[in-house]
């Protein structure tokens, strides 16, 4: 019996799980901004003078959390499934909220590196478990969408940040607490308040989930069985490791995270003292960066939504690709403030669509659930090495044009555009041979059996280009 699902029932269901699943997400994802971000907005507001930093001290600050960070993604996003979302992220986000909280007693560039390697180590889940969740709960062309919406909490957190940050550090007092320190107090605060939202309302497996009609669960359980490549139900094995580091789109895809990565956290960490280099104070120039990052958001959604309904992503990340090139090219060579400014605002609106749509590119070119967990939290955990490299490459003696470090990150994201394009060009050319393959076996009469534990090595697996 040929399996049937309501596409307006459908939608509906879906619409549960964007409220319920990628809201709470998206909270938690806007908070590991914050709490992760806050760092350039406290340096512009004193932090470095009170605590005596000196030299280098605050890139080697934003250096060590990669540290922890990369090495726990690729373990979090295969524990996911096995652990629960529920139980994993409420854990981390406590943890990294309280820690947060903490930094705002920080008295030394020693306990500041301290809680910086702590925040790395927990918030590292947060970003390859909500792709790894995504791929396990969303079709193809339902992916992109919700991951503009997280990647909107995150431009959004981006964008609240400056405003939080120009009213907090504003505060003096009492005992000459200083505003920068307020700032983390109340951002650490602020993530400590959602975990107990979220542990009551995420649905830690879909086809149980607790706002779900019983019609609806099976709804669910249909959308697995009509996409056996899905592989929901596989069990994990080291070999869906192996079949990650034998796949050549693997390195394609962190080459391409890597050289893109550079440009996302330089523009986190370092847009405040890059629009200060501007002629602004440190006050205006936390509140300018808003407009930068709400653009992005806008942007984003867009970008996202237009390729769902093309169901093309290669296309939707190289031209937004183009424009970062673009972007980093006027920082770099343009002058007049105005101008520089200006490339700012095309600057991010290459940022997001690159980063947010190229993992939900990879999960919809990896058939069966460990190899494409297994993928998206190697690609990443290589690919936020890049983090490691901010620190070093914005130095503090460069500041506040950075040229240097913009330079390099043009570079790298040109090497970047050539992944994006080597990509297409080698699923175009598999899907075509595999489509003659099907072909030739139907026009024998020998048609060619359905392997979906083969995953994306199955004949019948279409790329999306």
């Amino acid at each position: 019996m040929e399996l049937y699902i309501d596409p307006v029932k459908e939608r509906k269901m879906m619409l549960k799980f964007d409220f319920c699943a990628i809201g709470m997400l998206g909270l938690f994802y806007m908070m590991a901004n914050l709490d992760r971000g806050n760092l350039g907005n406290a340096n512009i507001a004193g932090m470095g003078e009170e605590i005596g930093l000196k030299g280098n001290q605050f890139g080697t600050a934003v250096t060590l959390l990669y540290a922890t960070y990369v090495t726990i993604e690729a373990p979090t996003a295969i524990l996911l499934k096995i652990i629960g979302p529920r139980y994993l992220l409420a854990g981390c986000a406590f943890c990294w909220g309280a820690t947060t909280l903490g930094m705002g007693f920080i008295q030394n560039a020693g306990s500041l590196y301290a809680c910086r390697l702590l925040i790395g180590f927990f918030e590292a889940a947060i970003f390859p478990c909500i792709d790894v969740y995504i791929g396990m709960v969303y079709k193809k062309e339902e992916r992109g969408k919700r991951a503009a919406v997280i990647f909107a909490f995150s431009a959004f957190s981006s964008a609240f940040g400056g405003l939080l940050a120009f009213g907090l550090t504003q505060i003096h007092g009492p005992n000459g607490f200083s505003g920068w320190r307020w700032l983390f107090i109340v951002e650490g605060i602020l993530t400590l308040l959602i975990v107990p939202l979220y542990w009551f309302v995420f649905p830690n497996d879909a086809r149980t989930a607790w706002f779900l009609t019983e019609d609806e669960k099976r709804m669910v359980r249909a959308r697995y069985e009509l996409n056996p490549h899905w592989g929901i139900d596989e069990e994990f094995s080291w070999g869906a490791i192996i079949n990650v580091v034998q796949d050549p789109k693997f390195y394609a895809f962190f080459i391409f995270q890597f050289c893109c990565d550079v440009s996302l956290y330089a523009v986190q960490t370092f847009l405040p003292a890059i629009v200060k280099g501007l002629g602004y104070t440190s006050v205006i120039a936390n509140l300018m960066t808003v407009p930068v990052y709400m653009l992005g958001l806008f942007w984003f959604l867009f970008v996202a939504y237009m390729s769902d309904r093309t169901k093309m992503r290669g296309v939707w990340i190289g031209g937004p690709l183009i424009l970062l090139i673009v972007g980093l090219a006027i920082l770099i060579g343009a002058e007049k403030t105005g101008v520089r400014f200006f490339g700012c605002f095309v600057t991010i609106l290459g940022i997001y669509p690159t980063v947010g749509l190229s993992i939900m590119w990879l999960s919809d070119n990896v058939g069966r659930h460990f190899k494409r967990a297994s993928m998206v939290g190697m690609v990443l955990t290589i690919a936020n090495t890049a983090g490691v490299a901010v620190g070093q490459i914005y130095r503090t003696e460069d500041a506040p044009r950075y040229v240097k470090g913009l330079e390099i990150s043009l570079g790298l994201d040109i090497v970047a555009l050539a992944m994006v394009m080597g990509l297409m060009v080698g699923m175009w050319w598999v899907n075509k041979k595999r489509a003659a393959q099907i072909q030739k076996a139907l026009a024998e009469g020998n048609p060619l059996p359905e392997r979906p534990e083969k995953g994306d090595y199955d004949v019948y697996f279409k790329y999306s280009l």
